[in-house]
């Protein structure tokens, strides 16, 4: 019974930086009649992250159908779910395969009192059920042995360091039946930020959630909310001024964009195929605000194993270069504080190279702490530092800290505190905000204690010191 319910599933892996492929696999499997049932990333043996995606359908006719594979639907998942999904109730599921072992053994024990029975029966074949039915048994002792062991509690200690969890109505964003692109979005992300700052993002966890609110998405980091809120499936969105709309049209949903806090507006996909402007789908939305994610909290992010694949960048001719940093002191937790650091202010760490020569020029000088030593590194970095906020004519727009904020701004720092800064933030705000300036400037010793206090106010602000300025670019500033 329930035969047009049952399940098969199968497993294709392919490579997490190559969008062209995952798509092609999808298409393909999409043209056999298989659904995707789940998207994870998983790391193989030699360190590589492939995408690990199970596909489901309903098998015709031709298929047989193994027990192990599909029970009966109606209230129970198929059993290749169960093996899928990580229950967060290890009662219940302790308590289904107890159930199912005592179903087992009922079916044995029929299966034998007919063998006793010395009635005309076909022996063989129930010889062959009843060795299928042990097999079946041996299967769920095992998943059940499994499950009591305390190995199964340290399981659930790992966190995915990042993870997209959507409602059920944006399930679609991840369906590639549907033409959901949200996965893609996240391979091209990948490659942006190797790319533009050699940082490689982990794998991305994708999930549905079937407590959210309709529309909602959130985005974790190490399992805990970073950022989320909610985008539109069939709309696309819009900042004020950046389409050919010159007022909100009356149809539109107003919002907030999350990380800038500015107004924006979502409109009907259809309605906007003649602007100049793209706007951003939802899945870009969502990316967008990963992206932010991603660096912002780099520093949780960011672990040694990620710092010792950057030293096996390096070639033979330069792994010295380690060897001698290491003879100075500098440790991994050191390299990975200076490299998170630059990371989250957007500068770029790919010339891997460059940067661990600098910091042996560097490692002997008697620096007090890592924040005075990633100071001085940026120094040396300071023609991509400018580049990165220059415009295509080497004008980098700044504003200077006004003089009146001086003394505030020294006597707080000094006294690792606050107050008073109001003021001084809601200059800094509005001049950003109403400009086209675009960075501040400020003097060496404030820069850092600066940008910690601006970037939970100004999300994505350059903050850069006057040593930091290289000669080849022009400074325009208020």
């Amino acid at each position: 019974m329930y035969e047009e319910n049952r399940y098969e599933y199968t497993v294709r892996t392919c490579p997490t930086d190559d969008a062209e492929v995952l798509e092609d696999m999808l298409n393909e499997m999409s043209a056999s009649g298989w659904e995707l049932y789940s998207l994870n990333e998983a790391e193989n043996d030699e360190g590589e992250y492939r995408y690990l995606c199970i596909f489901s359908r309903q098998p015709n006719g031709e298929y047989g159908l193994e027990y192990e594979y599909t029970v009966d639907a109606g209230d129970f998942k198929t059993t290749m779910k169960r093996l899928l999904t990580r229950t967060d109730d290890l009662y219940k599921e302790c308590r289904y395969l107890q159930k199912e072992l005592k179903e087992k053994n009922r079916q044995i024990s029929e299966i034998k009192q007919s063998l006793d029975s010395g009635e005309n029966i076909d022996r063989d074949a129930l010889n062959n059920e009843i060795s299928e039915k042990m097999n079946e048994l041996k299967v769920l002792k095992s998943r059940l042995s499994e499950l009591i062991s305390p190995s199964a509690m340290y399981n659930r200690i790992n966190q995915d360091l990042l993870t997209i969890v959507v409602s059920y109505e944006l399930s679609e964003l991840i369906d590639s039946e549907k033409d959901g692109d949200l996965i893609a979005e996240s391979v091209k992300l990948r490659q942006k930020l190797t790319d533009e700052l050699g940082y490689v993002i982990p794998g991305i966890h994708f999930t549905i959630s079937d407590e959210m609110n309709e529309n909602e998405y959130g985005i974790k980091v190490r399992n805990l909310s970073a950022l989320g809120g909610v985008v539109y499936p069939g709309y696309k969105r819009f900042f004020p001024g950046q389409s050919n709309l010159e007022k909100m049209p009356g149809d539109a949903v107003e919002d907030i964009d999350i990380i800038s806090g500015r107004e924006c507006f979502w409109l009907e996909e259809d309605k906007t195929r003649d602007f100049w402007d793209n706007g951003l789908s939802p899945s870009q939305v969502i990316i967008a605000q990963l992206e932010f994610a991603a660096r912002k909290y780099v520093d949780e992010i960011l672990g040694y194993r990620d710092i010792l694949n950057y030293i096996n960048i390096l070639e033979d001719a330069h792994t010295f270069l380690v060897e001698e940093l290491f003879k100075s002191g500098i440790t991994l937790g050191d390299l990975r504080y200076i490299l998170a650091g630059l990371i989250r202010e957007s500068v770029s760490v790919r010339d891997i190279v460059f940067i661990f020569e600098k910091l042996n020029d560097l490692a002997g000088r008697g620096f007090n702490g890592n924040d005075e030593l990633l100071e001085q590194l940026r120094v040396f970095l300071k023609r991509q530092i400018c580049s990165s906020v220059a415009d295509d004519n080497n004008v980098i727009y700044a504003m200077r800290i006004p003089e009146k904020f001086r003394g505030t701004l020294a006597r707080a720092l000094k006294n690792k505190n606050g107050d008073g800064l109001s003021g001084l933030v809601e200059h800094i705000s509005r001049v950003y905000r109403d400009t086209r300036l675009n960075v501040i400037l400020s003097e060496p010793r404030y820069r850092k204690c600066l940008f910690d206090l601006l970037e939970n106010v100004i999300p994505g602000v350059s903050v850069i010191s006057e040593k930091e300025l290289a000669e080849e670019f022009t400074l325009e500033q208020a």
